[in-house]
């Protein structure tokens, strides 16, 4: 984190996906690891829908129908990452083909943006209170003062501040919890916490001790370490520092990753000085368990053209797909949240120039199929050609 982007955390107290996340989500240079995609609007299953048959196999309550609505881009740039090769291509995702997942839950989401403006929406102002106090308890810290963040209108609470006696704390309505220690707080000298330089092993270290020492913010039952970075186009590669908690059951545990999670940042002196931490579901509806298509079905699709992306280029053909992964898409413009299947490709060209960078940095864009069954989705708003 550059120290201008240290002066807008420690100010404003705000999240910035990614989401993106996951993370939420990513765009062109910072995809997957913006402090504001990354503060994404989530939401926590609130109940399942079960499959009961009665006489002669009807099901009791069949899952209703999804509406996949097209994927906006934001900011003028789309979703992509920068690498020298598609092996660097690895974010830690828990998912893996050959686990052969049957279904994965979709949920309602409770932070759908309902009035277009990207304001945070969900939890209500008692139980923004209650996180914020929650969060205080287990650092240790003790809340002074407490402010309220409005909307445009001033017509609801969407987020609230906590000047504490060890810094700030701040909770937006989405679910996402904020603490920021403007002085830093000093790792123990074995361990190197920086954005530039860290070795993976190291930055394992790092994320092991941190882990450790806020386990009671955390909460984590079972708290697995994620480490990755990208490059900028002048190649500085930038690292980020994340852990969830891994479950035993493989779709808990994706859905850990993409909903509930923890993010660490250093300053410039390697000491730490934010940590966000998501609650993605916190007001989300279970709609059901969804059976899914297998990862060379969703191939297919995308070779046919059934897809969203926000790169404004069709996809190039199949001999530049790099990898494949399920993912989440989150963010109040996401009124579901399902699984997709992520494609990622290496561009080729775009307006007539090469995607590869002088320096030997390739490019790969962010293509998306839904990964529920055909049956199960009403209406999916594919790629058109245009940048969305």
């Amino acid at each position: 984190m550059r120290s201008e982007k240290l002066q807008d955390a420690v100010g404003e107290v705000k999240d910035l996906y990614i989401q993106d996340a996951c993370v939420t989500v990513t765009k062109k240079k910072n995809a997957l690891m913006k402090w504001t995609a990354l503060a994404a609007c989530l939401c926590l299953a609130a109940g399942g829908i079960l499959w009961l048959t009665r006489s002669g196999g009807t099901p009791a309550n069949p899952l209703p129908k999804i509406t996949v609505p097209a994927y906006v881009s934001g900011g003028g740039s789309f979703e992509g990452l920068l690498y020298y090769s598609a092996d660097e291509l690895k974010n830690g995702n828990p998912w893996r083909e050959d686990a052969n997942l049957k279904t994965l839950p979709v949920f309602k989401n409770g932070c759908y943006d309902l009035s277009g403006t990207g304001q945070s929406a969900g939890q209500n102002e008692e139980e923004m209170s209650r996180k914020l106090t929650a969060a205080a308890e287990a650092l240790g810290l003790k809340i002074e003062k407490t402010e309220r963040e409005t909307g445009k209108d001033n017509d609801r609470v969407i987020g609230l501040r906590a000047v504490t006696d060890g810094g700030a704390l701040t909770v937006q309505a989405d679910g996402t919890l904020g603490v920021v220690f403007p002085a830093g707080i000093a790792l123990p000298e074995e361990y190197h916490f920086t954005f530039t330089d860290t070795s993976d092993k190291e930055a394992e270290a790092v994320l092991k001790y941190l882990a450790e020492t806020y386990a009671p913010l955390l909460g984590f039952t079972c708290p697995e370490t994620v480490t990755w970075g990208e490059y900028s186009f002048d190649g500085e590669f930038s690292r980020s520092y994340y852990v969830y908690d891994a479950a035993p059951d493989l779709s808990e545990r994706i859905l850990n990753y993409f909903f509930r999670s923890a993010q660490f940042g250093p300053d410039d002196e390697g000491n730490l000085i934010v940590i966000w931490l998501r609650d993605g579901l916190a007001k989300a509806e279970k709609l059901g368990d969804y059976p899914l298509i297998t990862a060379a079905e969703a191939r297919k699709k995308l070779l046919n053209g059934q897809y969203q992306t926000t790169v404004p280029e069709a996809m190039p053909g199949e001999e530049h797909i790099a990898k494949t992964e399920i993912v989440y898409r989150s963010g109040p413009n996401e009124e579901t949240l399902l699984p997709y299947y992520r494609f990622w490709v290496e561009l080729q060209d775009m307006d007539g120039q090469k995607m590869t960078q002088e320096n030997g940095l390739k490019t790969f864009g962010a293509y998306y199929v839904p990964a529920v069954r055909d049956e199960y989705i009403d209406d999916f708003a594919v790629y058109d050609g245009r940048f969305n």
